[in-house]
């Protein structure tokens, strides 16, 4: 397949994690400059991802990698046509609750 022909899909609890990680940022900070920037990044980490799949952190399903973004993690699923994001994880929540096992 050629580079970058991947199309970017969300899975519906990937799009929910994002929703509550810039819920929570816009009620803390009062403000939604944050979590716009959170947008920026994810989409700009999207992109690389989009052009060099195999480059994120290996987990022990060899198709689902993660890719970190400042103090997130992207988890994402590498298919023949497509990039699924599978969750944004937090990095600075309990380990114990990390999704992938």
């Amino acid at each position: 397949m050629v580079q970058g022909t991947r199309k970017i899909v969300w899975t519906s609890f990937a799009r929910q994690s994002k929703y509550a990680i810039f819920l929570y940022w816009n009620q803390r900070n009062k403000s939604t400059s944050y979590s716009r920037k959170l947008n920026v990044l994810f989409q700009e980490s999207l992109k690389q991802i989009v052009k060099f799949p195999e480059s994120g952190i290996e987990s022990n399903n060899s198709d689902v990698r993660l890719k970190i973004a400042s103090h997130f993690e992207l988890i994402y699923q590498i298919t023949t046509t497509q990039i699924v994001v599978l969750d944004i994880w937090d990095t600075r929540q309990n380990p114990e609750n990390f999704p992938i096992k």
